[in-house]
């Protein structure tokens, strides 16, 4: 779609200039969520969510990407909240990471997988492969991850190589 920008020239949108999400609509739902993430013993406090919501513009920017209303922040928080590996200490920083990760991979595939569905498989991905860490992930298995979600984009038979249970994960804790 073409619109015309200030110099009366025929243009595609012009990203940089648009608001990429709504940063109230954003704040409030984290402060909202948090009614239900306190059962968890995770409440994000206004520093932080303000914090969060400058997260979510900045990795909007760098992935030209916009999102509509509150965005993916308070499906991730959701989701994530009822991780073993999330705790008060580290709630605000692991939603921070994720964020980029969830945009990078959204990106990747080029949106062939729904918001929510992305969002459980990188919880998945989060408690089972990386074992909490979201540098494991963005370091070692977003590739894979990428992966995964293409070839089960674009399988037509049961007989793909099952890249998720590959033994390419090993536990590196040990």
């Amino acid at each position: 779609m073409y619109f015309k920008n200030k110099n009366k020239n025929t243009s595609l949108i012009n990203i940089s200039q648009m608001q990429m999400s709504d940063p109230t609509a954003l704040k409030d739902a984290l402060i909202e969520l948090n009614s239900e993430t306190s059962e968890y013993g995770l409440v994000l406090t206004v520093k932080q969510v303000n914090k969060l919501a400058d997260c979510v513009q900045k990795a909007l920017r760098e992935s030209d990407r916009i999102e509509i209303g509150a965005g993916i922040m308070p499906i991730l928080a959701a989701e994530f909240c009822t991780s073993v590996f999330v705790t008060r200490e580290n709630y605000a920083s692991v939603l921070e990471e994720l964020i980029y990760v969830f945009f990078q991979v959204k990106t990747a595939v080029c949106d062939r997988i729904s918001d929510r569905d992305l969002v459980r498989l990188l919880k998945d991905y989060y408690e089972n492969k990386a074992f909490g860490s979201v540098e494991i992930m963005r370091e070692r298995d977003i590739d894979r991850l990428i992966k995964y979600i293409e070839m089960e984009m674009d399988s037509d038979s049961s007989a793909i190589a099952d890249v998720y249970e590959s033994d390419g994960y090993a536990d590196e804790r040990a």
